[in-house]
């Protein structure tokens, strides 16, 4: 399994089904902490394995610069052979995550484990804000 997951302000598939992602951050800055975030997605694709076919289980868990999950999401794709292509079989993941709450600054990334495999990244970099800075 590979992947490739970015945090983002909106993603979406386009007329060909094509992934379009927008608005791609790995920083965020609050004025003090724990920090709220009311919204964002997590967007990219899961490219399969041979032997990683049918209904396929996966959690997905932020963790905390101390390896704490703070958000959770389970949930499973059905992986279908690719028939004609020369690529495995891809999942597209356009998921929400919100109101995510951040105990502290430090680095906050993503571990997906799918059947005992783990898989780490993206990261996203909480930081104190100025006031000038808060978003």
């Amino acid at each position: 399994m590979e992947c490739a997951l970015f945090f983002c302000h909106r993603a979406g598939s386009d007329e060909s089904g094509q992934l379009e992602i927008r608005g791609i951050f790995d920083e965020l800055r609050a004025p003090s902490f724990p920090a709220r975030q009311p919204r964002m997605r997590l967007a990219g694709l899961v490219s399969w394995n041979d032997g990683e076919r049918g209904r396929v289980p996966f959690l997905i868990e932020l963790l905390d610069p101390g390896d704490k999950a703070v958000f959770t999401i389970q949930g499973f794709s059905e992986v279908e052979e690719s028939p004609g292509s020369a690529a495995p079989p891809r999942t597209q993941l356009n998921l929400p995550l919100e109101d995510v709450t951040f105990p502290e600054p430090g680095r906050y990334r993503i571990r997906l484990d799918v059947e005992g495999t783990q898989v780490y990244g993206p990261s996203l970099y909480l930081g104190k804000a100025h006031d000038a800075d808060a978003e």
